[in-house]
């Protein structure tokens, strides 16, 4: 088995048990939710949901992901993983919203709820939730993986909020506070949705990969060997969240094929150790281009 393979098998392992532990703790938060009346559970409930949901979806990515190309499928399904981070980071938003919606509600008609359970359930979140979290925390250079990632740790950090929420109201009676911890949460939820739906549809419009310089890799090519005296057409991209694509058109003067071949081998090399990029197409031409037309 390969090295890729065994990495693969091993986030799969853990996308499961992160599902099972969720969907479990999660049927158990929504029914102490709404016996004891309590938005805050009741909400990171929701969230929770959203995470099994949000887990399943990068589970079947991801070995969907691991499909080899076709010939109708040339680049393979790397991309699926972004899809997988796009819905996620949806989810999360319309969840937002709808907690939001009813703590609006619960601020128009607040309701007595019980301090110790809600500050009971909640540290069992943060045990549950920071577990998972855990397990995904050295995967997140996979957009998929950090989707899963963020979603867990932010559900952590909202455990968080409401057991300090139940520490307050079973000292104090101060039931508002429930809501302004859902409120809090939503926030979270935002935050944590926005940065990976926008690195998702950065990937999907072609953008340059987050911390590549074009500038800096088209003067690296440039500056490789003082026969390349000119690099157009020069397009960088991400093929999946950790496969960078890239093709270009370099001039190079006084060199015949064979010494042109070691150039472009060598400017391949030079992509590949100083900026990670795999795949790259490099064309040669004996002029540079005009008007965009080679």
């Amino acid at each position: 088995m390969s090295f890729h393979s065994h990495e693969v098998g091993n986030l799969n392992s853990k996308l499961k048990l992160g599902i099972l532990l969720n969907t479990a703790f999660t049927i158990i938060q929504f029914a102490i939710g709404f016996i004891s009346g309590s938005l805050a559970i009741i909400s990171d409930a929701g969230h929770n949901l959203t995470d099994s949901l949000s887990l399943v979806i990068s589970f079947f990515a991801q070995k969907i992901s691991d499909r080899k190309s076709t010939p109708d499928k040339t680049f393979g399904y790397g991309r699926a993983t972004i899809i997988s981070a796009l819905i996620n980071s949806v989810i999360l938003i319309a969840l937002a919203i709808y907690i939001f919606y009813e703590a609006y509600t619960r601020f128009q008609h607040p309701q007595e709820v019980s301090g110790s359970l809600i500050a009971l359930v909640s540290f069992i979140g943060i045990l549950v939730n920071g577990g998972i979290a855990l397990m995904f925390r050295n995967s997140t250079k996979d957009l998929n993986m950090r989707s899963a990632f963020l979603s867990m740790a932010f559900d952590t950090l909202a455990s968080v909020g409401a057991l300090v929420a139940g520490i307050i109201i079973y000292f104090t009676h101060f039931f508002i506070i429930d809501v302004i911890v859902s409120i809090i949460i939503g926030l979270m939820l935002l935050l944590s949705a926005w940065g990976v739906l926008k690195d998702a549809l950065h990937i999907l419009f072609e953008g340059t990969p987050r911390g590549l310089d074009f500038e800096k890799i088209k003067k690296d090519i440039f500056d490789a060997f003082p026969e390349i005296t000119n690099v157009d057409d020069l397009h960088i991209w991400s093929i999946s969240s950790n496969k960078t694509a890239l093709s270009c058109h370099i001039t190079i003067e006084n060199s015949d094929i064979n010494k042109s071949v070691e150039i472009v081998k060598e400017v391949k090399k030079i992509l590949h150790d100083r900026f990670e990029i795999e795949h790259s197409t490099i064309e040669i031409e004996l002029d540079p281009c005009n008007d965009g037309f080679c």
